[in-house]
């Protein structure tokens, strides 16, 4: 299916949702390579079950993605 929007966008271009950046990457998930939409940055308050929390835009581990305020505040 062909684009039919009246702009174009590029591989390396970000483009906005409410509250969060996204920018396409390929990716290969089980040898399969498609496009996906990955967020690249936030804006605003972030939730998690009603509780606002930060997050990192990128990290080396999944653990990492999450501030950790109590790890943070100790000396």
């Amino acid at each position: 299916m062909e684009n039919q929007n009246k702009f174009s966008v590029q591989p390396n271009d970000k483009v906005f949702a409410t509250g969060v950046f996204l920018q396409a990457f390929e990716v290969e998930l089980n040898g399969v390579k498609q496009w996906r939409w990955l967020a690249v940055g936030f804006e605003d308050d972030t939730y998690f079950e009603d509780e606002t929390i930060d997050l990192y835009d990128y990290a080396n581990s999944f653990d990492g993605l999450i501030k950790n305020n109590e790890q943070e505040n100790v000396s």
